[in-house]
């Protein structure tokens, strides 16, 4: 099991090459259309489990948890890769856009910091409706509309013995 283990997790790294925190749809709705799908360290541990669990392992019943966020927009506007915008040759003004939308999500803040960096990010997400997003190696602007982001607190079992997910 380990051997076919370690073959899927190098299959499942060179596969997966993108990181995205959020996940981006139309509306609330559930019907509503995704535009960006979050694909992260969790979603990871869930596939690691079912691969896991498809690989004859068998799990206690407990549950594990996660924390998603969702943001809400309008169709998203392309805007370019990192050549394109941050080359010699590339978009300055969309570039300084982008800088400074990102600085004030800078680790290692002090409070007052931290406080004053919450009310920009307010500003430019909620009143000014933008969002810049860095999704498989492009960057897109996000016209964000209410309700603006929500944040989903889930409580997923690891597969039972079917190797299914119990409660999907």
């Amino acid at each position: 099991m380990f051997n076919q283990m370690a073959k899927w997790v190098q299959y499942d790294n060179e596969t997966g090459i993108y990181y995205e925190t959020w996940t981006v749809r139309a509306s609330p709705d559930k019907h509503a259309v995704v535009w960006f799908e979050s694909y992260e360290c969790s979603k990871f541990i869930l596939r690691t489990y079912q691969k896991l669990a498809d690989l004859g392992a068998v799990f206690n019943k407990i549950q594990t948890n996660y924390t998603s966020i969702t943001l809400f927009t309008g169709e998203p506007i392309y805007l370019g890769n990192e050549t394109s915008i941050f080359g010699p040759l590339g978009n300055k003004t969309v570039a300084a856009a982008i800088r400074d939308f990102y600085y004030p999500f800078k680790p290692h803040q002090s409070v007052e910091e931290f406080f004053l960096n919450v009310l920009k990010i307010v500003d430019q997400v909620v009143l000014n409706h933008q969002f810049y997003l860095f999704y498989n190696l492009d960057y897109w602007l996000l016209p964000i509309k209410s309700p603006y982001i929500k944040i989903t607190y889930e409580e997923i079992p690891l597969p039972n013995e079917d190797n299914t997910w119990v409660g999907l």
